[in-house]
Order: C-alpha cells, then sequence, then structure tokens
C-alpha cells in the first residue's frame, strides 16, 4: 500500500519547525589585544592557590569574624543577590519565547433584540415574545501560539540573557571580594592607630618627664628657658595630633559597622589586643589564572559574549520571521423563538513577516550591535591591564614594606640597646637623666616608624589578596 502524500498546509506549517534555529549568523568576537605573560617555571609549578578566604590566614579570631559578619549582613551584598534573581528571572522570560504559548479563553453573553421590521400578528399569537426576544450565547476554546525561531533570534536572545545572569552573579562576587578586603583594611587600620595612641601617650610621658627634669635643671641655672620651651612644644605638638589619630580610628570602627549593616553608634569594640601578625604574601601564581581568579574580568568576559549574541540577533532581523496559531472551541448562539446555532471547531493559521523598506533601521541596529562589541573587548582588555597592573604594584609594594619594614626593626632594636645602655649607665653616674629620656624618646620614634610601616605593609598584603582574586569561590551560586 503507498503512503499517502502529505496535503500542503501540513508541510507550510511543519517548515518553520525544520528550520528552527538554523540561523546563518554567527558573531566574530575581536581578538584581545592584551597578552598574558607566560609567567615562570615555579609560578608554573604553584598552580592556581584559593584565597576563597584569605582573611583566615591571619589567624585573628576577630578579624574573621567581623568578615563573616558583614558577608551575611551587608545590604550591598543583599542588594546583588537581589539583582542575581531578576537576572535569573529574565533568563526564564527569554527561554519562554522558544516554546508556544497556550491559553483558554470563554465568554457568556445575552441581551434583547429589536426587528426592523415589525412582528407579523399571526407570529406574535404564536410567540407573544418574539418582538424584542432575548438571545444569549457562549463561546469557549483553546488557543496556541507559537514563533518557531527559525533563523535563531530567540536563541540569540536567551544566550545574551544567560550571559547578563553570569555578569550579575560577578557583581555579587566583586561585592564579596570588595567588602571583604574594605572590612580587613578598616579593622588593621584601626589597630595600627591603637598601638600609634599607646606609643603617643609613651611619649608624652617621657617628654614631661624631660621636662621636669629641665625646669629643676633651668632653676639651678645649668639650662636656659629656650630649652624648656622647646619640649613644651613638642608636648603641644603631640597632643594636638592627639584628637587626630582618635578620629580616624572612630572613623574606622563606624566603618565597620556600617559594613557589618549597623548603625554607626553600634561600632564593634576592639578594645583589647591591638597587635597583628602579617602572613606571607600568597604564592606566585601563573598571571594567566587571573582570568578566572577575577571576577571583574569574568564580568567583562561575559559582557563580551552577550554583545555578540546581540549582534546575532540584530542581523536575523533582516531575515523573515514566522508564526504558528491555533484556536480550538466551542460555540452557541440562541434567539428566542428561532432555533440556535452550536457547533465545534478549530482554525490554523501561518504568518510570515519581511522587512522590506524599514529606512535603514535594521542595518543602524546591526551597526550599533556590532560597535557595542568591539566597545565590550576593549572595556575587557582595559579591565585585564588593570588588573595585571593591580597585582604588580600590589607585590611590589610587599615586597618594598618588607624590605623596609626589616630596616626599621634594625634601627627599633639599635634604639632599644640604646636606650637599655643609657639607663645602666645613669645608674653608674656616667650620663645625665635627660640622656635617659632622650634615648627613651629616640625608642620611641622608631617604633612608631615600625607601626606605621607595618600597618602599610598589612594593608598592602590585603590588596594583594584582593587583586588576585580572593575573597569569593568560583563555584558560588
Amino acid at each position: 500500500m503507498s503512503a499517502r502524500p502529505l496535503p500542503f498546509r501540513a508541510v507550510v506549517l511543519a517548515l518553520p519547525v525544520a528550520l528552527a534555529a538554523c540561523s546563518p549568523f554567527h558573531a566574530d568576537i575581536p581578538p584581545s589585544h592584551v597578552t598574558i605573560p607566560a609567567g615562570t617555571a615555579a609560578e608554573a609549578s604553584a598552580g592556581r592557590v584559593d584565597l576563597t578566604h584569605w582573611w583566615t590566614d591571619w589567624h585573628d579570631p576577630r578579624l574573621t569574624k567581623l568578615v563573616e559578619e558583614a558577608l551575611a549582613a551587608n545590604p550591598e551584598l543583599r542588594q546583588a543577590r537581589d539583582r542575581v534573581e531578576q537576572a535569573r528571572a529574565y533568563t526564564k522570560m527569554a527561554k519562554s519565547s522558544l516554546y508556544p504559548t497556550i491559553g483558554a479563553t470563554g465568554s457568556i453573553a445575552g441581551g434583547g433584540m429589536n426587528w426592523r421590521q415589525a412582528t407579523p400578528p399571526l407570529a406574535s399569537s404564536i410567540d407573544p415574545n418574539l418582538g424584542d426576544p432575548m438571545t444569549d450565547g457562549h463561546l469557549a476554546g483553546v488557543g496556541i501560539a507559537w514563533e518557531p525561531d527559525v533563523f535563531g533570534h530567540n536563541t540569540a536572545t536567551l544566550k545574551a540573557s544567560r550571559a547578563m545572569e553570569l555578569t550579575a552573579q560577578d557583581l555579587l562576587h566583586g561585592a564579596h571580594m570588595t567588602i571583604a578586603a574594605d572590612v580587613a583594611s578598616s579593622y588593621l587600620s584601626a589597630l595600627g592607630i591603637s598601638q600609634r595612641l599607646a606609643l603617643l601617650d609613651r611619649s608624652e610621658q617621657t617628654l614631661e618627664s624631660l621636662l621636669a627634669y629641665a625646669t629643676a635643671r633651668f632653676e639651678a641655672g645649668q639650662t636656659n628657658q629656650a630649652d624648656l620651651e622647646s619640649i613644651r612644644a613638642q608636648i603641644e605638638a603631640l597632643r594636638g595630633s592627639r584628637p587626630v589619630l582618635v578620629a580616624a580610628y572612630d572613623t574606622f570602627r563606624r566603618r565597620l559597622a556600617i559594613l557589618s549593616g549597623r548603625t554607626p553608634d553600634n561600632a564593634p569594640d576592639l578594645s583589647g589586643p591591638d597587635t597583628f601578625s602579617i602572613p606571607a604574601p600568597p604564592r606566585a601564581m601563573l598571571p594567566s589564572t587571573i582570568l578566572s581568579n577575577r571576577p571583574d574580568i569574568l564580568l567583562r568576559r561575559h559582557m563580551v559574549e552577550a554583545a555578540a549574541q546581540r549582534l546575532v540577533g540584530a542581523k536575523t532581523e533582516l531575515l523573515p520571521r514566522f508564526g504558528l496559531e491555533f484556536f480550538g472551541g466551542d460555540g452557541r448562539l440562541r434567539f428566542d423563538g428561532i432555533p440556535g446555532l452550536s457547533g465545534t471547531g478549530g482554525l490554523a493559521a501561518l504568518t510570515a513577516t519581511l522587512p522590506i523598506f524599514t529606512a535603514g533601521r535594521i542595518h543602524a541596529q546591526i551597526a550599533q550591535a556590532d560597535s557595542r562589541l568591539d566597545e565590550a573587548v576593549a572595556a575587557y582588555d582595559q579591565t585585564l591591564l588593570n588588573a595585571l597592573a593591580e597585582i604588580e604594584n600590589a607585590s611590589e609594594q610587599r615586597s618594598q614594606l618588607d624590605t623596609s619594614a626589616a630596616a626599621l626593626q634594625a634601627r627599633t632594636q639599635a634604639a632599644s640597646t640604646a636606650a637599655t645602655m643609657s639607663h645602666g649607665l645613669f645608674e653608674g653616674g656616667q650620663v645625665t637623666l635627660q640622656d635617659v629620656l632622650t634615648a627613651r624618646l629616640r625608642l620611641i620614634d622608631a617604633q612608631d616608624e615600625l607601626v606605621k610601616t607595618q600597618t602599610a605593609r598589612a594593608l598592602s598584603t590585603v590588596r594583594l589578596a584582593r587583586a588576585l582574586g580572593g575573597g569569593w569561590s568560583a563555584s558560588a551560586p
């Protein structure tokens, strides 16, 4: 038995389905103009370093608690999470365009009707209501509409939406990085200022002792008024600098409160040990690893992908678009005195739209999309260059500060030895109390310089961890 040929309308309706997503267009992404350094053999063997929770390397429970509290309650992170949910919802909406839309409809109507011609008397005697008959009816059915993605327009839109969803996640991960680094920087800066305040108080006490000693010598005629005024000037300078340090200390505490989603008056209590141990900098990594370590670079990469898909979508506007529609239902219409009409049926239609004249609108949209793709690649290159510079700068700064801290540590040790020897000589009657107090002041000054350098060294370590993409996990949602 021979097979029956398909009806012509079945072939026409099946054609868009068979051609669906057969787009003749592809986005050629312009190449990046930035060449990633190859790296050394040591960097290659080191591989990728896990910096997801880099702050735990400081072994400071208070720092860990502050960072975790901020990551759990920071309002900026909540906003970033909401933007991720919005992007996911938009992706679902874009995906829905690939499927048919099915809907049900129904209606019931009723009313009266006046005939244009007079009702015959005989008809009135048969049905007195025929002169003003009532009418009622109903209609119920199911409608299906679908635009087959013949040339990939909707698919390109979906891919662009997915890429933008990833950018929302990248923004969330970038916020994680920034907040963790901001908390650590504020905390370590506050501890550094606390150490400097303690040294300032010691310096003021030492100068007070020196002033008392100089006053006694002045009364004995062994010194002059200028020496006394010089010491008083140093004391007043210290007293003048103290409020500035206190204000900076309170500013960092309030910053920690804001980062944790609290009001400034609920700033955390940082009383207690104000010393910190600076961990070793992250070991060397291949420069190419920042491509997957830094959310800002991933964001730019995903924006390039989105721009490429938008270009594909713009080009498909040059091609025809097809639509399939179907309606099936049941209905009834009845007039009083006249037999009612009822029936069940369906209607299918194929629509096709081809742009012929748009005054250059479609070509302008294509040119715009192409320009935006090139702009996205340029932004990717710029972000990559900035990332490489940040890593290089933070790494070099940490190295230079390590050298400076070692020299200041040696200076502090020498000043401490000199102060101890001076005190021994004073007890042996070989030097005056002024010599002892002066040596002590030199020691405090060396310690203050060391504290400032150590604080800068700690902050450069935080910047390096952030520059290397620390503070988030690639497996995070």
